[in-house]
């Protein structure tokens, strides 16, 4: 299994993917219980990567782990900022390359927290919002739709829906994050999952290490890393964030946990938007940031740009509805 190697999108042509990608794989007959793999979050929120994973690999088998948005968008800024590569994830955009260049200048997390607050009030509709990875148009600019990639990449079902729509149920398996990592047990009996999901003999998996976490970087960097699991569990990420940017975060991905545990139920898969913040968001107001977030449970689901005022109200209410004039109607 590499972190390393990725199936690149920018590899759609079969001489490239054929001589380039797979052939890096090992040989494994099939009378050998074992399995070889990779691993990158990238896939999640890459468009063309469920055609081109199954027109190359048919029979593959996907696992995607969700963690709670908030913790996971912090966490992510610690290793980014570790790494000192903050800046260029900020400036890219589905346009452009990822620069090159590491700095040391990345603003501090708070103040990327009060530009998301600034965004559900000029943005308004949560189905609106682009991040690094999403197509976007001017006029989605202009009204301040863009979120940081550290929060964007928190709007699982914005994404997951396409891979749930492609992906056969038996080849795709959907793990919590924030329960598998609660316990020993819950690891042991996680993996448990991943072994007859990849129909392996039983085996004995070790889960008392964990590693590429916010305390002991060890991805992308030249050391192999790793905490002791346990000590790591009484290390809240989310604790270290004043209210303030905990309740902003809150607030903001509300509505896309809201349709994605709708997403899950429609699948038929378990549950696990219920418990992610429950009881840190007990002491957050009650009045959302989002402009038109009254309108979200209840709003039908339409279809088309809607004009303003109530009507638009109306209309932008579901995070999988691409409403007003250039909505990223490919990316929900």
């Amino acid at each position: 299994l590499s972190p390393s190697l990725h199936l690149s999108p920018s590899l759609p042509i079969s001489p490239d993917v054929m001589g380039d990608y797979l052939p890096k794989f090992p040989k494994i007959s099939p009378s050998d219980f074992k399995v070889t793999g990779e691993a990158t979050p990238g896939y999640l929120y890459c468009l063309t990567c469920p055609t081109y994973i199954l027109k190359y690999m048919p029979k593959v088998r996907l696992i995607f782990t969700l963690r709670d948005p908030v913790p996971r968008a912090y966490s992510e800024y610690l290793n980014k900022a570790a790494d000192r590569t903050v800046v260029r994830y900020l400036n890219k955009r589905i346009d452009n390359k990822m620069e090159k260049d590491l700095s040391d200048a990345a603003p501090p997390f708070s103040a990327l927290v009060a530009d998301v607050a600034k965004t559900m009030a000029s943005c308004g509709s949560p189905n609106r919002t682009f991040s690094m990875m999403d197509e976007y148009s001017d006029e989605m600019e202009e009204a301040g739709c863009y979120v940081n990639p550290f929060v964007g990449e928190g709007r699982y079902v914005r994404y997951l829906k396409l891979w749930l729509g492609m992906v056969p149920r038996r080849q795709l398996l959907l793990l919590n994050f924030d329960s598998w990592t609660a316990s020993a047990e819950a690891a042991q009996e996680a993996m448990g999952r991943v072994a007859a999901f990849l129909q392996l003999a039983p085996f004995s998996f070790r889960v008392d290490e964990a590693h590429n976490t916010h305390a002991n970087r060890s991805v992308h960097v030249d050391r192999d890393a790793a905490s002791d699991a346990d000590a790591i569990k009484g290390q809240s990420v989310e604790a270290q964030l004043p209210r303030r940017d905990r309740c902003v975060l809150r607030d903001f991905f509300m509505p896309y946990n809201a349709a994605l545990a709708g997403l899950l139920a429609q699948h038929g898969y378990e549950p696990m938007t219920e418990a992610w913040g429950a009881s840190a968001a007990a002491d957050c107001p009650a009045k959302s940031g989002w402009r038109f977030a009254e309108e979200l449970p209840a709003a039908p689901h339409a279809t088309g740009a809607a004009a303003g005022g109530e009507e638009e109200r109306r209309r932008c209410g579901t995070v999988d509805h691409p409403c007003l004039a250039g909505s990223d109607t490919q990316a929900t």
